[in-house]
């Protein structure tokens, strides 16, 4: 295995907080660990990647490598003072993760940049499908369902023949969970099934910030995932006063046949915010649904497949 490929946790950390008490960063590797120059006559220097995912969140900021099978695009842009991403990137690839945390070139890309300061940018879905395109800084419309990512390293000085750099992506979208009880007088056997309103579509993320602007109004309902009496949802950020319409299929009390119920559900404080996922516990009564508390978590992570990873609830 190439030694510019092995990055400990341990050293990504510290790279990362280097990075945080800094506005200009210089990284530089010192030659002999491979030539990356052997089929590059121009001598420029050879970038490569790796790539851990957290989310947005201060309180419950946690991170972890990138699951493998991730598809990423990458930017570099000539650094300059002012909104760099809205004009032509002077590098720009399409990315894998060959390995949790790996990122490898698309059919065998490799980025080379001559000596001076980048502004450099990623998106991802945290899926295996190729990340929306973006034109003057802003994305083509995005959808609900999707773990929007994005991640920004500015000023990052370019100056020796191989350079790694570690990318930390934010949660650019919002998630639902709901965790499912019986109330009074109700043995919960399963949980069948749960629709969502979420926000309508078409918002378009800034590259140069990685901001969705949230909807202020609802899209038709959609099925949200379920784990046993979990069920979780990806949605585009959200801003309103309006309540969500939730429809839970449950199986109770050992009868043969399901219940539905259909309830509105506030939004906290009126906002779905970027980065934030909610965990909302709903108990079902005889003739309702309703809703304990809500707080903010750690994000349900997806593995390779984009099936949602529900967390163990304590």
């Amino acid at each position: 295995m190439k030694k510019y490929k092995i990055v400990s946790l341990v050293v990504f950390v510290y790279i990362v907080l280097l990075f945080a008490g800094c506005s200009k960063n210089t990284i530089i590797f010192e030659d002999g660990w491979e030539n990356p120059n052997s089929n590059n006559p121009d001598g420029k220097a050879l970038v490569t990647f790796n790539a851990a995912v957290e989310d947005r969140n201060l309180l419950t900021r946690t991170m972890a490598p990138m699951k493998k099978g991730i598809q990423n695009q990458l930017y570099a842009f000539t650094s300059t003072n002012g909104d760099g991403a809205k004009g032509i990137p002077y590098a720009e690839g399409l990315y894998i993760t060959s390995a949790p945390g790996v990122l490898t070139g698309n059919d065998g890309y490799k980025m080379y940049l001559e000596s001076g300061i980048y502004d450099f940018y990623a998106v991802s879905d945290n899926f295996s499908t190729i990340p929306p395109k973006f034109t003057s800084g802003l994305s083509e419309p995005l959808f609900n369902g999707i773990d929007y990512l994005w991640w920004h390293s500015p000023e990052q000085d370019i100056m020796s023949n191989q350079v790694n750099i570690p990318i930390m992506y934010l949660h650019a979208a919002t998630q639902v969970v709901f965790e499912v009880s019986g109330g009074e007088g109700i043995i919960l056997n399963k949980l069948v099934s749960a629709m969502i309103t979420p926000p309508e579509t078409g918002a378009r993320m800034n590259l140069y910030t990685g901001i969705i602007p949230p909807a202020s109004i609802y899209d038709k309902a959609d099925k949200m995932g379920i784990n046993g009496l979990l069920a979780q949802y990806i949605m585009l950020p959200l801003k309103t006063t309006s309540p969500m319409s939730l429809t839970l299929e449950v199986m109770v009390n050992n009868e043969s046949t399901s219940r539905i119920y259909s309830v509105n559900v506030p939004v906290p404080n009126g906002e779905l915010q970027s980065g934030d996922s909610y965990l909302f516990n709903a108990i079902i009564d005889e003739n309702s649904v309703n809703f304990s508390q809500v707080s903010i978590k750690s994000w349900t992570e997806v593995d390779e497949t984009g099936k949602p990873l529900y967390p163990t609830l304590k």
